[in-house]
């Protein structure tokens, strides 16, 4: 009997724990919390286009447009990748705005800051204080306009002189800052009067109106304008005069600066569209006849 129970062959059953399922870690969290942060500094955008006026819609915009860590700030190496540089290629290229109210109003806007800009530096510099009525800012079809006029009182320039009073200078130098905010490229503009030079001399008003207008140009560069921005430097002589009935007035010596239009000024508003049609007078009946 106890032969064959060893003869039987034995069944060893072993029990093997299974044990938990292997950990996954933090990745998902680091990714939730990307998502998440992305998320509210879309959020955070948004919110700051609502509440922002023009001009900070456009500085947020430049910024998306060339990013930096500061303004002022530029890249080690512009090969990282050219989006994200400050070169003037990249800056210097127009700022779309996709809200906003018009470029009407905007411009409208600009010229009530330069007016504070001018009357901000009148009050810091008493030279410039002395020019501050001889500035006329205004918004035309072409665009906003500045024209700084000489009234006889040889604040801009010499008499058949290029070179710039300091005064005009310190006034060109203020003023730069706000038309570097603009989008709009620039043209800046010469004029003389018609008081001839004398017989053989190789100067000429058109020449003077350049050399004036290029000087101008110069100072706006060097105080903030991005490079590219100023798109022409015109010699208009005394081919548009400002006193048209006195050739010789001071007043047609004069600076224009031109920030042009981007898009077609709009029709006035007392100016109908043409496919809009006015009422139509109809002739009275006639009378019945009497008798």
């Amino acid at each position: 009997m106890g032969a064959a129970e060893d003869a039987k062959p034995r069944v060893v059953v072993r029990w093997k724990k299974k044990g938990h399922a292997a950990h996954h870690g933090g990745a998902w969290k680091v990714a939730y919390a990307d998502f998440v942060t992305a998320m509210m500094a879309l959020f955070i955008v948004l919110w700051l286009l609502t509440q922002a006026d023009m001009r900070l819609r456009q500085q947020i915009a430049q910024y998306f447009r060339a990013p930096g860590v500061l303004s002022g700030g530029a890249m080690i190496t512009n090969d990282v990748n050219e989006a994200k540089s400050r070169e003037p290629k990249v800056v210097s290229k127009d700022i779309i705005i996709v809200q906003g109210k018009g470029e009407q109003e905007r411009l409208e806007g600009e010229a009530n800051e330069i007016k504070a800009a001018v009357a901000r530096a009148a009050q810091e510099n008493p030279e410039i204080a002395k020019l501050k009525d001889q500035v006329m800012v205004q918004v035309t079809d072409a665009g906003l306009v500045i024209e700084v006029v000489d009234k006889g009182r040889n604040l801009l320039f010499d008499l058949s002189s290029a070179d710039l009073k300091p005064a005009l200078v310190g006034l060109l130098r203020n003023i730069a800052g706000v038309l570097a905010q603009m989008p709009n490229h620039i043209h800046v503009g010469g004029h003389t009067d018609s008081r001839p030079f004398p017989p053989g001399s190789r100067m000429t008003n058109w020449e003077l109106s350049f050399h004036r207008a290029d000087a101008a140009r110069r100072v706006l560069e060097t105080s903030g304008l991005r490079p590219g921005q100023i798109e022409r430097v015109i010699a208009y002589a005394d081919s548009q005069p400002l006193v048209p009935e006195n050739p010789l007035a001071d007043e047609n010596r004069r600076l224009s600066i031109l920030a042009a239009r981007r898009e077609a000024a709009p029709p006035p508003a007392c100016e109908k569209p043409a496919d809009e049609e006015g009422p139509v007078s109809l002739p009275p009946d006639p009378l019945p006849p009497t008798g």
